[in-house]
């Protein structure tokens, strides 16, 4: 019988205990980065949730301006202004044509969109309208009108923000308000 030796190698023991542990260490350096990139996808998800709640607060007050018939009062207050916009056709609440009031609530400093129909501030109980925090911390929030009436330039900004501003152009002219009064033997007669 003839017997054939063959030169088989394998790993001592030494060799696999050192396989191990540096494995480990690679295993424990891919966990502590994974840890790290989780913390820094949560932060980053959390500012741009907050940044985008901004922008879509600045997104909606746009449309609104640019889907008005023109009607559109800004009210002066320091660094705060309200706008009123008579009709829009940018309605959250499906409405046919909604009147929507942009101001800032002074105790909390958030920005408000108050949507209805036909309503005047201060708000009486039986007026139904909808409102909608848009943004918390405002600092500033005003609007100009330019000369010709069909340019708006909105400023908005945050506390410890940037400050974010729009202009919309090309404003429809208000409408103007026609008063029928009734006619008396052909004269017209003020009431």
């Amino acid at each position: 019988m003839l017997r054939y030796y063959t030169n088989k190698k394998a790993f001592t023991l030494l060799e696999v205990l050192i396989s191990i542990m540096l494995l480990s260490l690679v295993l424990m350096a891919l966990y502590k980065s994974s840890d790290i990139l989780r913390a820094s996808n949560k932060n980053l998800f959390n500012h741009l949730e907050k940044t985008s709640n901004a922008l879509k607060g600045a997104k909606t007050l746009y449309m609104d301006i640019l889907q008005s018939d023109g009607n559109i009062t800004i009210v002066n207050k320091h660094k705060l202004n309200h706008i009123i916009i008579n009709s829009t056709k940018n309605t959250i609440y499906q409405l046919n044509s909604a009147k929507v009031i942009w101001l800032v609530y002074k105790e909390e400093n958030q920005l408000l969109r108050i949507e209805g129909n036909q309503f005047k501030l201060p708000l009486r109980l039986e007026e139904k309208v909808a409102i909608d925090k848009i943004v918390d911390n405002i600092e500033l929030f005003k609007v100009y009108r330019s000369k010709k009436t069909d340019k708006l330039l909105v400023l908005l900004k945050q506390i410890g923000k940037n400050t974010q501003s729009f202009i919309v152009q090309n404003l429809p002219k208000p409408p103007k308000i026609i008063i029928n009064f009734p006619m008396v033997g052909g004269n017209r007669v003020k009431k």
